[in-house]
């Protein structure tokens, strides 16, 4: 009966020390995620830099932004949109960052 009470007092305590040398450094967590407000800053700034490259009309500069943490082709990515006149059509522009806020691309479509 002693070597039983041992064998449970021993297994406990490495169950205890399992659980206290466990933490949350993990590898996905060396990423920060970027703000609603950041991702509309730097959706921004790319916008700014498309339309100096001319892949954009110039309509686009200074519109108001929309942004919204969504899933595209099964990761999590900040689509931030806007919506205006592009050729004398309606149009949505759509700029996707990855959460870190790494520009990824553009699309602009039919409204």
């Amino acid at each position: 009966m002693n070597k039983f009470i041992q064998v449970i007092c021993v297994s406990v305590t490495l169950g205890i020390a399992n659980l206290a040398f466990a933490h949350g450094d993990h590898e996905r967590d060396n990423f920060a995620t970027v703000s609603m407000v950041e991702a509309k800053g730097i959706a921004s700034q790319e916008v700014a830099r498309l339309i100096k490259e001319g892949k954009l009309n110039k309509s686009w500069a200074d519109k108001p932004l929309n942004a919204a943490m969504q899933r595209v082709d099964n990761q999590r990515q900040w689509v931030v949109s806007t919506q205006g006149k592009d050729g004398g059509l309606d149009k949505i522009l759509k700029v996707f960052l990855s959460t870190e806020g790494y520009f990824l691309s553009f699309k602009v479509t039919d409204r």
